[in-house]
């Protein structure tokens, strides 16, 4: 450890020896690395005086991540002090605090946490029931007039997500300002014509099914810590004794009540060191974090030692996130915006100092394209990233968008090209293969005497083989038996015998011996037969994590509806607009989070890039509509289909919320929101920019589809930001073609 060679930004930071320090760090500037190595070399000195050190981040992949590596430290030192720190994500801590002492807050020891998969189809459910249980027409009434039927289905598709984002949001902030479901029925009388009275019914059942099933939500959580330390001293203090040192990791993401928690255990030793980076803050929008309190640290902090050195990318995609921040902080036209990004320069790491430098690529690699049609951008894009496969077939790509659906178009395309993919997101085609495969599965069962259902179900989930032909003309041998000659007499059945050692019998033979056991088991208990597929399958951590989900999932509704068959279970699988099961594919990408390997061509939108890097960057979509920069714009908080009065529904209810609580006029939350949002995807694009190492390609279209090519009202214009940096990026590669030029001659 005394070995390590840090870098000049670095030097403060691992000289730490107590005190509150705030550390802003940019992009590839080392952060874990830093954080490790200082927690190993405090633990070495023996500063923590037989206490521990705490280290709180935000994903359980970053915990699994820290873990591994301070472990690794520490036996590469010979340090024996492995029990004295503890890694978790701050919601663990807010169960550890709450189970120290749960008669404190009225918690029975049996609480259990409803992780945000278990909300999600609670909160689902509540709504559900608050629609069929006379909320239809009020869900409806928001909605604007629409005789067009496919239009008016289209609003309803777009408001029902739109309305659960709504409910979600407005429970929370609720929650936060201590508003139980009792209290807002106190303050709302019959009279009262805003939202709120909308989200009272559903905020009163979901409070109710949460302690029918004693659980706790994440909010929860923090609010009953906060308090349980507040009201308990000696709980405090235990506390405080047991923690001599707190790192908090990506603390831009943090929200007031976590930060409050932080500083309440911190205050004993005054040692609480916070780091993150003010422009990656990227969550703000759908959760309460806010990068004020991590500047407010900043501010108040003894010491605040920045890290701007970055190895990651190239000095050229350095320089143009660079030029990003000085065009927002001193140049942008919305003057409230201009503080969306810190003003602190990226630098290159120092040349010949034993330090891992900055790539250095032949050429000027960062260019701009701006397209006729979204159509044209995805299929010239998938066309460049087969070039670059061809040229560089070791080098890794990422295809950065900006919604979930359009993750699934590009997809599409690098399918028609037989391109090898990773998808990150919740209707990613591979990840939703285990809840397809379960689905196929069940569907045999309801019909196990139809041969085209063995034979579906044969080939999407068993049968694995290169020859394609060869298994085509398989199953269409198959297709002259029927189900009881094949799973109970195969031996009997010659034309079925083929090569024992080909993969396609092998796996073929597996299939049907699996079949055969799953057609057996019970089905008076969904969940169990769920939870039986997966064992049969015999799956890898993450699909079997899917199919424990499932199987919550379809106990959860067997217990609120007792009618529940088989066949609706097969309905709810197979239906791709269920957000529970895109909520699944969420939540178990995060557990092990994702790497990209070297060749690999990776699709995700925007926010879920952050923390990746790939060696070749395409960021699509950079219009307008999806990276506005004045408030006069459309946005994608104003809901198009709904009525002009509600059409940005959160700004709405954090107004209506703001004014039950303060009794003050509420503040004009409609400009204040649309003001977040702008300042959110600057930050969303310098992420996007950051990510890239060697090769940057920025792209927009001036229309959806062709069908609105030449019609004014339909066009899309280009972001501001894609015309300020493509002026930059033209002047760069100008000087680099006469630089070359120079050296040439």
């Amino acid at each position: 450890m005394n070995n390590i060679n840090y870098r000049i930004d670095q030097l403060p930071i691992i000289g730490y020896e107590s005190g509150t320090m705030a550390v802003p760090a940019v992009p590839g500037a080392g952060k874990t690395f830093i954080v490790t190595n200082l927690v190993a070399k405090l633990l070495k000195e023996n500063r923590h005086d037989g206490s521990k050190i705490l280290i709180l981040t935000y994903m359980n992949s970053a915990v699994s991540n820290f873990k591994g590596r301070i472990k690794k430290i520490l036996q590469e030192n010979d340090i024996k002090e492995e029990n004295s720190y503890e890694v978790m994500t701050i919601h663990s801590l807010a169960v550890k605090i709450i189970k120290e002492k749960p008669e404190v807050v009225m918690l029975s020891e049996e609480f259990s946490i409803a992780d945000d998969l278990q909300k999600n189809i609670i909160l689902s459910e509540c709504i559900s029931n608050f629609r069929l249980n006379g909320g239809e027409r009020a869900f409806q009434w928001f909605l604007k007039d629409q005789k067009d039927g496919e239009w008016r289905d289209r609003m309803v598709d777009a408001w029902e997500h739109g309305f659960y984002e709504l409910v979600g949001n407005a429970i929370g902030e609720l929650k936060y300002k201590e508003i139980s479901p009792k209290n807002l029925e106190d303050i709302i009388d019959s009279s009262y014509k805003g939202i709120l009275k909308i989200i009272l019914p559903i905020y009163r059942e979901y409070d109710n099914k949460l302690k029918q099933y004693g659980l706790l939500d994440y909010d929860d959580i923090l609010i009953l810590a906060y308090r349980a330390l507040k009201l308990d001293e000696s709980l405090r203090l235990k506390l405080q004794n047991r923690y001599k040192y707190i790192f908090e990791d990506e603390c831009q993401d943090s929200n007031e009540i976590q930060g409050n928690i932080i500083k309440l255990i911190s205050k004993e030793s005054n040692n609480l060191v916070r780091v993150g980076d003010i422009n990656q803050s990227i969550t703000g929008t759908f959760s309460s974090s806010d990068p004020k309190y991590f500047k407010e640290f900043i501010e108040e902090s003894d010491n605040c030692y920045r890290m701007d050195m970055s190895n990651r990318s190239s000095k050229d995609i350095l320089d143009l996130a660079n030029r990003l921040v000085k065009y927002v902080n001193h140049e942008f036209r919305q003057v409230e915006c201009r503080n969306a990004l810190e003003d602190m320069e990226i630098k290159t790491v120092p040349i010949g100092m034993g330090y891992k430098e900055n790539p250095k690529p032949d050429i000027y690699s960062i260019n701009t394209k701006k397209y006729l049609t979204w159509s044209d951008e995805v299929e010239k894009t998938v066309a460049y990233v087969k070039g670059i496969k061809k040229k560089y077939p070791d080098k890794n790509i990422g295809i950065l968008v900006p919604y979930n659906e359009q993750i699934t178009q590009v997809a599409r395309k690098l399918t028609e090209h037989n391109m090898e993919f990773e998808e990150l997101g919740p209707n990613s085609m591979n990840k939703r293969k285990m809840i397809n495969n379960i689905a196929y599965i069940i569907d045999f069962i309801l019909n196990c005497d139809d041969i085209e259902k063995l034979i579906n179900v044969l080939d999407k989930v068993f049968i694995r083989t290169d020859n394609e032909l060869g298994k085509n003309d398989f199953l269409e041998i198959l297709r002259k038996h029927n189900t009881e000659d094949i799973i109970y007499n195969i031996e009997k059945n010659e034309s079925l015998i083929i090569d024992d050692d080909s993969d396609l019998y092998k796996s073929f033979l597996y299939g049907v011996n699996v079949l055969k056991d799953i057609i057996e088991y019970p089905t008076s208990r969904l969940d169990l037969l769920i939870l039986y597929i997966g064992e049969k399958l015999k799956l890898e951590k993450e699909d079997s994590a899917i199919v424990a989900y499932i199987a919550f999932y379809i106990k959860y509704l067997a217990l609120e509806n007792i009618n529940i068959s088989l066949s609706n279970v097969y309905e709810i699988l197979f239906d791709t607009k269920n957000k529970v099961f895109n909520h699944i594919i969420d939540v178990v990408y995060e557990m092990n989070g994702y790497e990209p390997e070297p060749g690999s061509i990776t699709v995700c939108n925007y926010h879920k890039s952050k923390g990746l890097e790939w060696d070749c960057v395409f960021l699509l979509g950079l219009v307008e509509y999806n990276f506005p920069d004045n408030i006069t714009q459309k946005f994608q908080c104003d809901k198009w289909y709904l009525k002009d009065k509600y059409k940005n529904p959160i700004a709405v209810i954090k107004s209506e919320i703001d004014a039950i609580f303060t009794g003050e006029n509420p503040t004009d939350y409609i400009n204040k929101t649309k003001i977040e949002l702008i300042n959110e995807k600057i930050r969303l694009l310098y992420v996007g920019i950051t990510r890239a190492k060697e090769m940057l390609i920025l792209s927009c279209s001036s229309y959806k589809d062709e069908s609105e090519v030449g019609k004014k009202n339909k066009e899309q214009k280009p972001s501001l930001y894609i015309n300020e940096l493509e002026k930059y990026i033209i002047y760069k590669k100008a000087d680099s073609i006469k630089d070359n030029k120079n050296i040439n001659a």
